[in-house]
């Protein structure tokens, strides 16, 4: 899945400006970047007493020293034309970190997955 996610990002910019999109971490020095990372699997059904599928769940995770209202709307859309479906229930609330002057905000988006 993570291959698939970095095919959806290759190339993301957000007005212009390319956006760094990694997996669990970044170590890049840019002010803005989101990284992602599976949270959860749920929801399995099943067939002839065998699990068929389930639905998996992703966080994305926007840093940035600036707004990044700009940037969820970006991912939303990118995530959604991909098949996947936003979660807003599962969604951070707005964050601040005084420390590294980083405003943070998570999404989250879920993807069924057919076995």
């Amino acid at each position: 899945m993570n291959a698939i996610i970095k095919e959806i990002f290759k190339d993301f910019k957000v007005d212009k400006v390319s956006i760094p999109v990694s997996f669990l971490f970044y170590d890049g020095k840019k002010d803005t970047y989101v990284v992602f990372m599976e949270w959860d699997k749920d929801n399995s059904y099943g067939a002839d007493d065998e699990i068929a599928g389930y639905v998996t769940y992703y966080d994305f995770e926007i840093y940035s020293k600036g707004n990044y209202l700009k940037i969820a709307e970006a991912i939303k859309e990118k995530m959604s034309a991909a098949g996947w479906t936003y979660q807003p229930r599962r969604e951070s609330p707005d964050r601040y970190d005084k420390d590294t002057g980083f405003y943070s905000k998570t999404l989250c988006f879920a993807y069924p997955i057919q076995l």
